[in-house]
């Protein structure tokens, strides 16, 4: 049954992710567009032009956010899993004395430890950069979102000027394609070339519903 596919499928999502950390970050970008569709879908009536290509824009965007999110997961997870023990210790004190060269060897230990340091942030900024452009995403579709039901609810009288609902909708469409391009253009050379093991596409109910999923 439909109902059996959509519980399949949302298990299958908490699996495409090996903690909740990123997992989360995807939930609640998908929910975000599934609030973003159904304003939509009432909005369908009042033909506003840029509402034709928003859509589109979004959902392109959320499943560049999706790989960028099941990418991090992956180096994340890879990271802490050898190095969360060791990232943040302070650097090893040389005892009190004189000794030239056990001085000398203490200085190298504290030089390879911020090389580490330095090389461990070079991992994650990648990380970093596609939880930020997470967090944007979202604020971006909140904001729109509101400004929808607002027009949509209050601010449909004839007499009244729908530049600043335009204007509104240019804005959001600038952020969009400036997450669309720091993805687009986000180091990926400590990222996975590939995914492996991509899940199966959604149930049809749910592509209904969210239009964003990536294809499988």
């Amino acid at each position: 049954t439909s109902i059996a596919a959509t519980t399949a499928y949302n298990t299958s999502v908490e699996r495409r992710f090996n903690g909740r950390r990123h997992g989360d970050l995807w939930e609640a970008c998908r929910d975000r567009m599934a609030r973003f569709e159904e304003v939509l879908k009432k909005m369908r009536k009042d033909k506003v032009a840029d509402l034709q290509e928003m859509p589109a824009t979004m959902r392109r965007v959320s499943s560049a956010l999706y790989i960028a999110l099941r990418r991090a997961d992956i180096v994340y997870t890879e990271v802490h899993k050898t190095e969360k023990e060791f990232y943040g210790k302070p650097s090893p004190v040389g005892p009190a004395g004189n000794d030239a060269q056990s001085q000398e060897l203490y200085r190298l230990a504290d030089k390879n430890i911020a090389e580490y340091r330095q090389q461990y942030a070079g991992v994650m900024a990648g990380v970093q950069r596609t939880e930020a452009q997470s967090a944007v995403f979202m604020t971006t579709v909140d904001t729109l979102r509101m400004k929808m039901l607002g027009y949509r609810l209050v601010g449909k009288g004839p007499e009244m000027q729908s530049h600043e609902f335009l204007e509104a909708l240019s804005e959001a469409k600038l952020q969009l394609n400036a997450i669309d391009k720091a993805l687009d253009e986000l180091d990926m050379g400590h990222y996975p070339k590939m995914i492996a093991a991509m899940p199966p596409p959604p149930p049809t109910q749910s592509v209904e519903q969210v239009q964003v999923h990536p294809d499988a």
